[in-house]
């Protein structure tokens, strides 16, 4: 059987749950990262193939890299025209700049070592060229903290933060624009800056319990609460969510885009 925390095991129903959400951030990158014709991107942790989708019109051309087979198979099909590798963005398989941009959306927070993944990233870009990366904002979610309430009363609190931070570990190092800006220009970055985007949407209860489901939390929760603890789980969460915040949860996330060029 899979680990729990791998995202093979989530592949299939990435897009479905989380698709829409990746894909308006992808557009802001996108909207940022100014390629011609015939240069080349390669978009580290590229999951589905989510922010190469929102440059296939470009012309330029598509590298993505992760290293999860399942989600690699996912943005082949999506993605025709790209080149996928199965690699680990802190071991890259590219020789020192090859690559006119670098992308890497929510990727940077789950990596060993978030240094090493930054210093890959500038090593494989050409000189004058541009990163780009996105990471979660500190949010205060009142959804998301009674979720996690019902996952303590479950499992644990320790077990479950334990989980979160093997997935993400340093979640809390891109978590604002200080910091985010303090890691660029720590890497080597020239020309650091970082954009705030918010991102509001709007989920049904059944659609928020299928997002929890899938986050590192709730993969971990259903693993270890076994195939016939899990579901009465989740009927009792779908009870004291909707008891206390109905059918509608309008959500509001914030996203932090970060920017750097190699000096050339």
């Amino acid at each position: 059987m899979t680990e729990w925390s791998s995202y093979d095991n989530i592949a299939g129903r990435y897009d479905d749950v989380w698709g829409s959400r990746f894909e308006s951030v992808a557009r802001s990158i996108r909207e940022r990262v100014s390629l011609v014709p015939g240069e080349s991107l390669l978009d580290i942790g590229t999951g589905t193939g989510i922010v190469l989708r929102s440059f296939t019109s470009t012309a330029t051309r598509l590298t993505g890299c992760d290293r999860s087979i399942g989600m690699i198979d996912i943005a082949r099909s999506r993605v025709p025209a790209g080149r996928f590798v199965a690699a680990d963005a802190v071991t890259l398989p590219f020789r020192d700049a090859s690559f006119d941009a670098v992308t890497a959306s929510f990727v940077l927070s789950h990596l060993g070592s978030h240094e090493a993944g930054l210093a890959e990233a500038r090593r494989v870009l050409k000189p004058g060229g541009r990163f780009t990366m996105a990471s979660w904002a500190a949010d205060a979610d009142v959804y998301g903290e009674a979720w996690r309430e019902l996952l303590a009363g479950a499992v644990s609190q320790e077990l479950v933060e334990a989980a979160v931070a093997r997935v993400a570990p340093h979640e809390s190092h891109f978590e604002s624009a200080e910091k985010v800006d303090r890691a660029l220009t720590a890497a080597g970055f020239a020309e650091a800056e970082v954009h705030p985007v918010t991102l509001d949407y709007t989920l049904s209860l059944d659609q928020f319990l299928a997002d929890r489901e899938l986050s590192s939390a709730g993969r971990f929760a259903r693993h270890a609460l076994g195939a016939e603890a899990w579901p009465p789980f989740v009927a009792r969460a779908r009870d004291v969510l909707g008891r206390r915040f109905g059918s509608a949860f309008r959500c509001t996330r914030g996203v932090l885009i970060g920017m750097g060029t190699r000096a050339a």
